[in-house]
């Protein structure tokens, strides 16, 4: 097993992105050949899904929030460590502020879960829930950005807007009819199938724009260590630092039972 650390001057989690914060655990791809031929829609989507990462991974990330796009400095930052298990299951746990501390977020298969520690409950978020800022922490990643079970799963009428010898262009539309938006469009590097751009679109016009970069070769894998969601509508952004990361770690069943994940 190999480690990334990397000291941002922050003082001290992705996964993909839940996963982001799997974004952490979306934007992760192998480092495989790859020819600049043309390629469809669809299945350049099927081979970022097939290389988004291992078996299981553990990550330590932190979470900046800023009041504006233009801002210079972030209004409050939240530390999170991040446990990732197949494609579909994730956990995200917060690690400070210490007003926040011990809350968990589990995506399971696609269902979302939160522990409060301040009450002890477990809440489900379902349908027009999955807007919510993850954690109700408020930064600009909502329930349905962190969460997911794969870009094939989550969407489909794919479309290639457009290619260049760097890029293909893809929109897509979700497939879950209580989704914010009506339509995404990735940004996919040929070089390594990773999405370095997502817009996010809802009745036609772009609400928000996540942009991965700072991609970093570990453990033969290309890993998109900081991510910035920019709100267009609400003029405010969210950053994620990745500050290490490690593959094929063994972890516990309980992370992902939904009776015990909050213990």
């Amino acid at each position: 097993m190999k480690r990334m650390n990397r000291n941002w001057g922050i003082g001290t989690v992705r996964q993909h992105t839940l996963r982001a914060l799997a974004a952490a655990v979306i934007m992760v791809g192998l480092t495989v050949p790859v020819t600049a031929q043309s390629r469809g829609a669809e299945e350049v989507m099927r081979e970022v899904d097939a290389q988004r990462g291992p078996e299981t991974a553990r990550s330590r990330m932190t979470m900046r929030i800023y009041d504006s796009l233009e801002a210079d400095t972030y209004d409050r930052e939240i530390r999170l460590l991040s446990y990732g298990r197949g494609v579909t299951d994730s956990l995200i746990e917060f690690v400070s502020p210490r007003s926040i501390a011990g809350l968990r977020v589990l995506d399971l298969d696609g269902a979302i879960r939160v522990f409060f520690p301040s009450t002890g409950r477990v809440r489900n978020i379902g349908g027009a829930g999955r807007r919510g800022s993850v954690g109700g922490v408020g930064g600009d990643f909502s329930y349905e950005d962190m969460g997911g079970s794969g870009f094939m799963n989550d969407y489909h009428r794919f479309r290639m807007e457009e290619e260049s010898g760097s890029r293909w262009v893809i929109s897509a539309v979700p497939r879950d009819s209580d989704s914010q938006y009506s339509r995404l469009v990735f940004h996919v590097k040929k070089e390594n199938y990773v999405p370095v751009r997502i817009d996010y679109f809802a009745n036609g016009t772009q609400v928000k724009r996540l942009d991965a970069s700072r991609i970093q070769e570990i453990s033969g894998r290309k890993v998109a260590t900081h991510l910035v969601m920019s709100n267009i509508e609400d003029n405010s952004r969210t950053e994620i630092r990745m500050h290490d990361v490690e593959w094929d770690v063994a972890l516990s069943d309980d992370l992902f039972h939904p009776n015990r994940f909050h213990r």
